[in-house]
């Protein structure tokens, strides 16, 4: 959880999966809208990564991320993740539906 004047402002984590799957995680964070740009994005986004390599030694983070969300993209891919494919018709948004992409990134 992110907190500014004593307001939550973002937040983030991540679902370790089991079985099989053991060696990934599905990310997911977001930030309000007033503190984009801010480098906070950045900064929570290490700490999770950190988390996941240092102390999890998990091997995969996934995550999605809609397809016009260009600054969570490019942060996205800042820190070592790739867009994998294209979910069509992904989630109902503003009286349309939205596609998004499914990004990971994997430890080397």
């Amino acid at each position: 959880m992110v907190e500014h004047d004593g307001r939550i402002i973002g937040s983030g984590g991540f679902e370790r999966h089991q079985g099989r799957r053991a060696h990934v995680a599905y990310l997911g964070m977001g930030l309000h809208d007033e503190f984009h740009g801010r480098g906070i994005g950045t900064r929570l986004l290490r700490e999770l990564i950190g988390i996941v390599d240092d102390w999890l030694n998990l091997r995969r983070i996934e995550l999605t991320v809609y397809v016009d969300n260009a600054p969570a993209i490019a942060l996205y891919k800042r820190h070592g993740f790739e867009i994998e494919g294209t979910h069509r018709d992904f989630a109902f948004r503003g009286g349309a539906f939205v596609d998004a992409y499914a990004m990971a990134r994997i430890k080397a």
